[in-house]
């Protein structure tokens, strides 16, 4: 299940059939919903005290409960649940603002769609937020009650430092430098730890390092004992926060070692071995101390994701070695022409990235488009050959509303991988809001495929066998779609299925496989074959209130045994829509055909779905499949779920088999049929031996 989109609903309407539509409204806007509904208090605080809710949609004015009592059952609970309340179409200003003001997040007029998907987006989206902001105070506290036991009972001099005035430092501090305890010290200058002699050094070291100009986080300095005496030094400087308070962490190093060796080591941790170039990991400790201050509104930069173009197909010609010079010639051109704009270092394989401080959106699409020119024109003298290479760069901003370092990178990969598509040696700003518009765009183009290839029939099956193991015996297939472009190439499944969902035309490619389903059985029936078929049925068909009546006319024109065509639903999507499932399954039934649940045994109470529906087979999630020789929780699971299913005198299917020894841990487990790549990949052809297998 895709956690981000499920939606668990309370609502409170005058009748279960106000309520529906509200929730098919959100459901076809993508969410995932799990609905209750009460219509008093008592009811509300039960159900509040026994299952998580995101979410509450009500009437202002329903006779059992009104908005304003629904939101003082909320606020007494303590719990942080958004209220939406609909309203009468026209209700005057002041009532609206009443009800805001009494705590609901919104409200939405009757009927008004497309408002209420775009206040519930935003509301999930706040909540999530929230939520994520008290888990990470949580953390932060434990983290920081966890680091300051081991500050405590660290070796090294540790202080922490606010405007310049100690806030906490550990016994081995205020042992160097001869001061007693914590009181000695709190508040006291980080001035009075160093010679008078070196006050201006670290004053200017401090500026620079609160404005991020300074690549060093180290300083040598002589410490000055409270008895007057003086000592070698070396302060080192990283950001930290003590209590929720944003500081300064400095480490007193001791000076035993030579100045030699404390150099090579250091370089040891930041340095590329391959390239000389910055490492990975100090390239992120750099990062995150530019998010962090961009955070705070006191600077603004980009991060460059470049990647040389065809770099694998110079490595499979000339070999690795050749590949590993190309690179070393690049960091090197680069390390000479563009250190001083930022921190460029090595990111992984022929990816560089560079951090740039203090730029805007302008002058970082102009770097980029410089370094691409700089990247194609640059000569490599590899041996006796001279390569030219290009490179593809993505650009993600890093401003106040940056999150952390894998969001930033991340962006800046998608726009690398887009500046690729587009033909590469070039660059792509990456701008979430327009990619989104983007990404709709690309919806919207399968779509107008998607109605092409119904038209045209550029659709075809495919056939994967259901092998019996303890079940009934004969020829089962899976029944899987493809589409076909205008080459009749197979396009997968994964590329057009999620576009179809989106544009609810789902049902539309059910209705195309079930056809054509009904006429290959009409086929095979006609020549003394006996073959049953499991077919998928979406979430969109399961809603189509015609279906069952289009899917009844079919089947008797067909004048197929019903018994040979199972329907499958997913459990999430039978959970999702249960009285629609309940309908078409009863229906289903009364024809004498078979059903199936698929992706069976995750949701939290596993048999939940079978009070209420009664199917032919459940099929498990193939979670509980893959790795199961590995997994003993996963085979007790599973043994289970073919228990009780046989207790149900319901038949299961293993898909997603891979192994000999999913296969034997199967059998033990008593599945009554197994699927997947290890019998055989689906294909065209009817053509697996069942008796043999048997």
């Amino acid at each position: 299940m895709d956690s981000d989109k499920l939606l668990r609903l309370l609502t409170i309407f005058e009748s279960s059939e106000e309520a529906e539509a509200y929730i098919n409204i959100l459901r076809k806007a993508g969410h995932i919903v799990r609905d209750m509904s009460v219509d008093n208090e008592e009811d509300m605080l039960t159900t509040l005290d026994d299952n998580p809710v995101d979410l509450i949609l009500g009437k202002l004015n329903s006779p059992g409960l009104s908005a304003r009592q629904a939101i003082d059952v909320i606020n007494n609970s303590g719990r942080d649940i958004p209220f939406i309340a609909v309203i009468p179409a026209g209700s005057p200003e002041n009532k609206q603002n009443e009800i805001l003001k009494h705590g609901a997040r919104d409200t939405i007029p009757e009927n008004h769609a497309e408002r209420l998907k775009h206040v519930i987006k935003r509301e999930l989206s706040d909540l999530k937020d929230r939520r994520a902001h008290r888990r990470c105070e949580q953390m932060l506290h434990e983290t920081e009650k966890r680091a300051r036991a081991l500050i405590d009972s660290s070796r090294d001099a540790i202080a922490y430092v606010h405007d310049g005035m100690h806030i906490y430092a550990n016994n081995a501090y205020l042992n160097m430098f001869g001061y007693e305890d914590q009181d000695d010290i709190q508040g006291l200058p980080i001035m009075d730890m160093v010679s008078s002699e070196d006050h201006s050094t670290l004053k200017e070291f401090l500026r620079s390092y609160t404005k991020g100009n300074v690549m060093a986080s180290t300083l040598d300095v002589h410490g000055q004992h409270v008895a007057g005496k003086q000592f070698k030094i070396t302060m080192e400087f990283s950001p930290a926060s003590m209590e929720g308070e944003a500081c300064t962490q400095i480490i007193i190093r001791d000076q035993t070692m030579s100045k030699e060796l404390e150099q090579k080591l250091s370089a040891m941790t930041q340095q590329d071995l391959l390239t000389g170039l910055y490492n990975r990991n100090f390239f992120i400790e750099q990062l995150d101390m530019l998010i962090a201050r961009a955070i705070e509104g006191r600077t603004r930069g980009a991060l460059l994701f470049i990647t040389l173009d065809k770099y694998d197909e110079l490595k499979e010609t000339d070999g690795i070695s050749t590949a590993d010079m190309l690179l070393t010639e690049v960091a090197g051109m680069l390390q000479s022409r563009i250190s001083e704009i930022g921190i460029i270092a090595r990111y992984a394989g022929p990816v560089f990235v560079l951090l740039i401080d203090d730029v805007d959106t302008r002058k970082a699409s102009n770097i980029a488009a410089s370094l691409c020119k700089l990247i194609h024109e640059h000569i490599c003298e590899i041996g006796e050959q001279s390569i030219t290479t290009s490179a593809s760069i993505g650009i993600s901003l890093i401003n106040e509303t940056a999150t952390h370092a894998d969001e930033c990178i991340k962006r800046a990969e998608k726009g690398c991988q887009q500046a690729q598509k587009d033909g590469g040696n070039r660059n792509h700003l990456y701008n979430p809001a327009i990619e989104d518009m983007a990404e709709h765009e690309q919806v919207s183009h399968w779509g107008q495929k998607i109605k092409q290839a119904l038209k045209t029939n550029h659709f075809k099956l495919v056939f994967q066998p259901i092998v019996s193991l303890h079940g009934e015996p004969g020829a089962h297939y899976e029944v899987l779609v493809r589409m076909l472009d205008d080459e009749n190439e197979e396009i997968a499944p994964r590329e057009f299925i999620p576009a179809a969902e989106q544009m609810h035309m789902m049902n539309f490619i059910d209705r195309w496989v079930i056809m054509n389903t009904l006429m290959l059985l009409s086929q095979k029936q006609q020549a003394g074959e006996q073959t049953r078929f499991f077919v998928k049925l979406s979430a969109s068909s399961l809603c189509d209130e015609e279906f069952l009546g289009w899917f009844r006319e079919r089947l008797h024109a067909s004048k197929i045994d019903p018994n040979n065509i199972v329907l499958e639903i997913s459990e999430e999507t039978a959970l999702n829509y249960l009285k629609q499932a309940k309908q078409v399954i009863n229906g289903l039934r009364e024809l004498n055909c078979r059903t199936s649940l698929e992706n069976f045994g995750v949701e939290q109470n596993t048999f939940q779905s079978l009070k209420h529906i009664s199917v032919n087979y459940i099929k498990v999630h193939m979670d509980l499949i893959i790795n199961l020789p590995q997994s003993m929780e996963n085979q007790e699971k599973v043994k289970s779920i073919a228990e009780e299913a046989s207790s149900r005198n319901i038949q299961t299917i293993a898909a997603f088999v891979e192994d000999a020894n999913s296969l034997a841990v199967l059998w033990q487990c008593s599945v009554n049929f197994i699927q997947g790549h290890f019998l055989q990949q689906p294909g065209t052809e009817l053509n697996y031996d069942f008796e043999e297998a048997h």
